[in-house]
């Protein structure tokens, strides 16, 4: 459970660190501005790296 919460939180910070290197209008050209706006993604990339990884892990226990 933790490791797939680990390799989530691994898409969640990969996908901030993007969202601070892309270029932003002027004026909202500031990593503060563009971290806060980067969550808009970041947080739905961890939900679904979280679920996929979840669901994919408990599929291989029911086929055992």
């Amino acid at each position: 459970m933790m490791k797939k919460l680990g390799y989530a939180l691994v898409v969640y910070v990969i996908v901030c660190g993007i969202t601070i290197l892309l270029p932003a209008s002027p004026g909202y050209d500031v990593w503060s501005w563009k971290l806060l706006v980067g969550q808009v993604y970041a947080i739905p990339a961890f939900i679904a790296a979280w679920l996929i990884l979840y669901f994919l892990g408990s599929k291989k226990t029911f086929n055992h």
